[in-house]
């Protein structure tokens, strides 16, 4: 909102920052997990 963006803009901007770091996360840890199967 600092940015000059509306509430529901604000809103739209944290809803994509918090999809992306949740995304990488999960990507990350299914990486981790593929790889402890193979290594087994």
């Amino acid at each position: 909102m600092t940015q000059g963006h509306t509430k529901l803009e604000a809103l739209r901007c944290l809803k994509r920052y918090i999809a992306r770091e949740v995304y990488y996360i999960l990507k990350k840890r299914n990486n981790l997990i593929n790889s402890i199967q193979i290594a087994a």
